[in-house]
């Protein structure tokens, strides 16, 4: 089990899940970085090889989801939350603010296989969602592959749905095959 490796960086923030309390960590040393590099390890391949094959899984790891990459995206303005269960983490999530538009890219939200169906993603986009009405942004959109239809099925009853396909090259002679997914935010807070 991955430990939580500084609670001294402030603030976590408490969110309910459906078994206990998630913290949200905000990722901001090489520390974190590294633990968010391994959670992506363990989490994609169980996950996305059966989808895309782990020639392609480890590609996307490697030019995604390295220490060096999520560095660079943290610099460049992404913003990487570990998710942490009773002390442990449980998965990460990383957004995009876009105030030009309006809106926040959910870039990534993963659970470790184990945890799923304990409430934790839930949590984690409810914290989403909070993150986004208080930044006065008015829609959460993402990228899903087409066939990962269990993701998709749990985004459509969070409330996202589908807006447009769209094929992208990634390099390396690698495609992503997705579904853009948009939710609106209501403006109120609960």
């Amino acid at each position: 089990m991955l430990n939580l490796i500084n609670r001294s960086q402030k603030p976590f923030v408490l969110i309910k899940a459906g078994v206990g309390m998630l913290e949200t960590e905000p990722v901001n040393s090489a520390e974190q970085i590294a633990a968010v590099e391994r959670l992506a390890r363990e989490i994609w391949v169980e996950h996305h090889t059966p989808i895309i094959g782990r020639e392609q899984v480890d590609y996307m790891l490697a030019r995604f989801q390295s220490a060096a990459a999520i560095a660079r995206q943290i610099a460049d303005g992404h913003e990487y939350y570990i998710l942490v269960r009773a002390g442990a983490a449980a998965g990460y999530l990383a957004i995009v603010p876009d105030h030009v538009d309006g809106a926040l890219m959910l870039s990534k939200i993963y659970v470790r296989h184990a945890l799923r169906g304990a409430g934790i993603g839930c949590a984690a986009l409810d914290f989403v969602e909070k993150l986004c009405r208080a930044r006065h942004l008015h829609k959460i959109w993402l990228m899903v592959n087409r066939h990962n239809i269990t993701s998709i099925a749990w985004y459509e009853r969070m409330g996202f749905v589908k807006v447009k396909p769209i094929i992208q090259d990634i390099g390396g002679g690698y495609l992503t095959d997705d579904f853009r997914m948009e939710k609106r935010v209501s403006k109120n807070i609960e």
